[in-house]
């Protein structure tokens, strides 16, 4: 009988495990013949894998796969002996490594974004690796969802290696836009407009208009592209020798100047500061020109003074919180917060309408 096949009568299935095909594997483990059974007997190798096996590399060809031509017996025979001498001195290492840390590793990844699949491809391992790490075992039988306890030093180094950076993201993932928004607007405080940008970016300026003021996230794909052109253009002004160009160049200025768009250099970290860093002398300077603009529903950078004083004015004219958010494009918890901290009344919603209708 070819041992290829399933062993049960009349059955010609390929094996997938002690000996039976995949339909009897399953008839016998639901039936429980595989509870404190032993495992069949192997019969030794008396044939040669093929040449495209990993003879004398690992011990899978020989121990799985049962091949005896002369690299596997060779290469069997050494570890074999290496493995008792080391074992004989007391410095006999498995390979196998603490599996929770890089478990951890795995789940903060997927918290960002990276799901196995995408860290497997980076780390250049396996998909079953990073799949068994997080879901535990796949196969059918009683140890199925088991974790893994350890796992191989290679692997556990190469998943260890993979980092939570928008440049491991795949080109469609959503990332936050606010890193986006602010190369664009420093690229404009520069100089450059709008329409050349989208022209870069190979986008209409239709589409280009919406990512910059409506869009609150963007794919990693387009965040990686701004990142590129802005280190690409953030220390250069673009030619305005032509008076067309020189028009433009100054038009786009003032505007910038207007909506108080930072240039590149006013940020430390442009993707994760809160807010640009204020010299002392400035904390508590209030530009009125902007607070207007800002009561008015341009979208203006206020700083924090700015920003309670315009809350406060907004108090004067009897704005509801929700209102007040909506003109000076911030959450409306926000609002909240500066007028507790001010210790201003809140108008009732009722009280407004009534006031309005008469």
């Amino acid at each position: 009988m070819n041992r290829r096949h399933c062993t049960r009568p009349g059955c010609t299935d390929r094996v997938v495990g002690r000996k039976l095909c995949r339909r009897h594997y399953q008839q016998a483990w639901k039936a429980g013949e595989f509870v404190n059974a032993p495992l069949p007997p192997r019969v030794p190798g008396r044939t040669v894998c093929a040449a495209d096996h990993k003879h004398a590399e690992s011990s899978t060809c020989y121990i799985q796969h049962q091949c005896r031509c002369v690299p596997c017996q060779e290469h069997h025979s050494q570890m074999t002996s290496r493995r008792n001498r080391l074992k004989a001195y007391g410095r006999f290492d498995t390979g196998l490594v603490d599996a929770e840390p890089v478990r951890e590793h795995m789940m903060l990844l997927g918290e960002f974004g990276l799901g196995y699949k995408r860290v497997a491809s980076l780390a250049g391992i396996g998909v079953t690796a990073g799949r068994t790490l997080i879901w535990g075992r796949q196969e059918t039988g009683p140890r199925y969802g088991e974790l893994q306890k350890r796992v191989k030093r290679e692997t556990a180094e190469a998943i260890l290696s993979v980092k939570p950076d928008i440049s491991n993201l795949a080109g469609r993932a959503p990332v936050p836009a606010r890193g986006t928004h602010r190369r664009i607007q420093a690229l404009v405080a520069m100089g450059w407009s709008q329409s050349k940008l989208a022209d870069r970016l190979g986008m209409e300026i239709s589409n280009f208009q919406t990512m910059l003021y409506k869009q609150q996230a963007v794919s990693a794909g387009r965040h990686r592209q701004v990142e590129a052109l802005f280190n690409q253009l953030w220390n250069m002004a673009p030619a305005h020798d032509a008076w067309h160009d020189k028009a433009a160049y100054s038009r786009t200025l003032n505007f910038a100047k207007a909506h108080r768009w930072l240039p590149p250099m006013a940020w430390d970290d442009i993707d994760n500061d809160v807010e640009p860093p204020v010299p002392e002398g400035e904390q508590g300077a209030v530009d009125e020109m902007a607070v207007e603009l800002a009561l008015m529903g341009e979208r203006v950078r206020l700083s924090s003074a700015e920003r309670r004083e315009a809350v406060t004015r907004a108090h004067a004219k009897r704005w509801s919180d929700s209102h007040t958010a909506e003109m000076l494009g911030c959450n409306e918890r926000t609002v909240l917060r500066i007028r507790q901290e001010l210790e201003l009344q809140a108008f009732g919603q009722a009280e407004l309408v009534q006031e309005r209708a008469s």
